[in-house]
């Protein structure tokens, strides 16, 4: 009988911390309600610390990390005048593209971007400008 406990009690264990990591859509889609929302910390919180992001196809910008793109984007989240509509979406395995129209004070901007997601994370970014 303390068999079967032991064994019941090693099966719930595993299934309370066996917690699957989000889809690439939702990491990806939760990047974009805490851009929208100007919240820089659950932004950052859908990012590798080694992120790396590029002009399409390898052309980096800027350093790699969290920290560079927290020096980006926590004066334009503060300014409070940035947000972004996704019109189109298309999840590829660990990989979401998204068309976007980027609201920067009252100017847009059109991109394509390709995020990659390992681990629950996005690891890479690559924006085509027009």
């Amino acid at each position: 009988m303390k068999n079967i406990f032991a064994l019941l009690f090693l099966f719930v264990s595993m299934s309370v911390f066996a917690q699957e990591a989000p889809s690439p859509l939702a990491v990806v889609n939760s990047r974009m309600d805490a851009y929208n929302r100007h919240d820089l910390t659950a932004f950052l919180k859908n990012y590798a610390e080694d992120v790396q992001v590029f002009t399409y196809p390898n052309i980096p910008l800027g350093k790699p990390g969290k920290s560079h793109m927290q020096s980006i984007f926590e004066p334009m989240f503060k300014e409070a005048k940035v947000s972004v509509k996704i019109v189109q979406q298309i999840p590829q395995g660990r990989y979401v593209i998204n068309h976007e129209i980027v609201n920067y004070a009252g100017k847009e901007q059109k991109y394509v971007s390709i995020y990659e997601v390992e681990n629950g994370l996005i690891k890479t970014v690559q924006f085509i400008r027009e």
